[in-house]
């Protein structure tokens, strides 16, 4: 008996194994049932050979092993398939490895699977508990053993020494393999819950973006089929953010839920929906016509306006939406939801609350903000075609120079010249604008300090996007550039422009702060277009209005409302104490009516286009004042 143990082992050993790695590697690469059992069988037959060729050999060419209890499982577990291939693996391995016992092995290759089909059988009819349904396998697939008794003369005492081990062998395999089944069932369940998991948004209960994107291919499947078009609808709350900031992230996540479940009641039967994203809900609809869809998506838009009872308050959404049509606006979920997510951004920057289709120019914008997005991306890690443009601002009394505005401007070597007003929403929309405006006031407080080294007494006004601006440590950070440069911060002007944002933010108004008391003159760019600049201009620590050149404009074309807008604002402005420059001043009546109406300070085309710092040291600082 002690001799047949290390073969004993062996065979727990590889039976483990192989069942192991069949059910947490191969069973999920195979769809159908019966390549599973026969891939099964044909592993246990594998690890069968495996035992064949280190067995326990009582006389030469009569071996012992525990190939019962591999062969006995393969019918047990794989069935007749997975007998069949065990024994078509084995039984020609047995035969080429020979001696007087290869009869006696190939029997016993046989009953064994023969056993275990039996077992089978017997499962099949009989309702067994628990631990009996395998330890009653282990007993009844010891019959196997009879083959022992037709081994050869003399090896027949050595083949009962080691039918104990092989019993014990049956026995705990048996049991080992009733304990592998319930971690494996376990595991199978796990897996199965994380999948249900996985296909449910966990914060509204509805579907999640794989259960989208499944349904998604599953029409796909059945359009190109049928060849009928389905439409998908992108829709996303326009103002979720105020309700995160005003009423708490809790309260937002209550608004997600009662919009989920207002849109489930809207929904019909024939739809799919899911949150994919944030605040973004996607709902696939069956194949129907344009205008049929467009009214489907208005009515979900009304459903979602409908109030959200959240604590005491009643929270007002509105959403906007983008529609695509499958498969001509893509061929494949991804494909489909992003261009829905492109027509949805259009639609909130056309007003929100609304539905637009996608279409194939929407698309080019999209591709044409991602290049610009990764461009940028590469341009502020090695700067080379970013510059500064300086355009000049004059006293309108005697048209001398007493400042210049800073002007970003890009040149890419394969895009060409990009407009600030292209390139700055797109480096707001990917996280950049910070990085970007800090290397603007690096540039220009390196160029103030080297002309004030020269003698030059004149202020540089620069742009601060809103969203640096309402930054933690902004402030800070564009001081101590200027310290670097040994820049005087009182000859900088941070030009500011109205935003609904910046009104409510303390980051932004202490950055404002934090300007005024070093010294720095603070600029409110595009005075008149806003939607609240009297409260600007009270609230904020100002010291000069640039006036919108749209109003400058107006003063040739004799519009009389507009005459009288600028009149109130320039006595506005002497009230408060405020400089006011005029923007976009390209006439001589311009100039000569704001001269005329004592506004201080004006640029613009008349007085000079803005060019790089080698021209404006060339035309405006090295000319003598009476030349300029």
């Amino acid at each position: 008996m002690l001799a047949a143990l290390p073969a004993a082992l062996l065979g727990l050993v590889t039976f483990a194994a192989v069942v192991l790695i069949h059910y947490h590697h191969l069973r999920s690469r195979f769809a159908s049932m019966p390549m599973q059992t026969l891939v099964l069988g044909a592993m246990l037959g594998l690890g069968t050979v495996l035992l064949m060729l280190q067995p326990v050999e009582i006389q030469p060419g009569v071996l012992i092993d525990a190939r019962i209890l591999l062969m006995g499982f393969a019918g047990l577990l794989g069935g007749w398939r997975g007998a069949g291939a065990a024994l078509i693996v084995t039984v020609p391995a047995r035969i080429i490895i020979g001696g007087p016992g290869a009869a006696v092995g190939v029997a016993t290759l046989t009953i064994a699977t023969l056993v275990g089909l039996t077992w089978r059988l017997v499962e099949a009819r009989f309702t067994l508990r628990a631990p009996w349904t395998y330890i009653g396998f282990g007993l009844f697939l010891s019959l196997a053993l009879v083959t022992i008794f037709f081994f050869p003369a003399g090896a027949l005492a050595g083949g009962l020494a080691a039918a104990p081990a092989l019993v014990l062998v049956n026995l705990v395999g048996a049991s080992l393999a009733r304990w592998m089944e319930a971690g494996i069932d376990e595991s199978v369940q796990k897996k199965e819950r994380l999948a249900r998991l996985s296909r449910t948004d966990t914060l509204t209960g509805i579907g999640s973006r794989l259960s989208l994107t499944e349904a998604v291919e599953s029409r796909l499947a059945a359009a190109e089929k049928s060849g009928e078009s389905f439409a998908l609808i992108s829709m996303d709350i326009d103002n979720l953010k105020n309700i995160n900031g005003t009423l708490g992230y809790a309260a937002g996540d209550a608004v997600l839920r009662s919009l989920a479940q207002r849109l489930s009641s809207a929904k019909k039967p024939t739809e799919v929906m899911a949150r994919v994203a944030g605040d973004e809900f996607v709902i696939v609809l069956p194949p129907s016509g344009q205008t049929d869809v467009m009214t489907r998506a208005d009515e979900l838009l009304q459903a979602a306006k409908q109030p959200h009872g959240v604590d005491s308050y009643a929270v007002l959404t509105t959403m906007s939406a983008g529609v695509v049509w499958a498969p001509g606006d893509g061929m494949t979920p991804r494909e489909l939801i992003q261009n829905a997510e492109i027509a949805m951004e259009s639609a909130k920057r056309q007003g929100r609350n609304q539905a637009i289709s996608f279409d194939a120019q929407m698309r080019e914008v999209f591709d044409r903000r991602a290049g610009l997005t990764q461009a940028l991306q590469r341009e502020l890690d090695a700067p080379e075609g970013l510059w500064l443009a300086y355009q000049p601002q004059c006293h309108l009394r005697d048209g001398q120079l007493c400042g210049a505005e800073v002007l970003l401007r890009w040149e890419h070597p394969e895009l060409g010249s990009i407009s600030p007003g292209e390139f700055v929403p797109v480096a707001e929309a990917a996280g950049l604008v910070r990085k970007l405006d800090g290397w603007v006031f690096d540039q220009a407080s390196a160029q103030l300090a080297a002309w004030q080294r020269r003698g030059h007494d004149f202020k540089l006004s620069v742009n601060l996007s809103v969203l640096s601006l309402m930054m933690e440590g902004t402030a800070r950070e564009i001081l101590d550039r200027l310290a670097a440069h040994n820049a005087d911060p009182a000859m900088l002007t941070v030009e500011i422009t109205e935003s609904e944002a910046l009104e409510d933010s303390e980051t932004g108004l202490s950055n404002l702060q934090i300007f005024h008391a070093a010294g720095v003159s603070l600029a409110l760019d595009d005075f008149g277009t806003g939607h609240s600049s009297l409260r600007y201009v009270q609230k904020l620590p100002l010291n000069a209005l640039k006036i919108d050149q749209s109003f400058i404009r107006s003063i040739d074309t004799d519009e009389g409302k507009a005459r009288a807008i600028l009149r109130a604002t320039l006595e506005l402005a002497r009230q408060l104490e405020l400089t006011v420059v005029a923007e976009g001043v390209e006439t001589q009546s311009q100039f000569d009516w704001l001269r005329d109406r004592h506004c201080e300070v004006a640029q613009g085309f008349l007085l000079a286009r803005p060019m790089n710092a080698a021209a404006f040291e060339t035309d405006w600082l090295d000319k003598p004042a009476e030349a300029q």
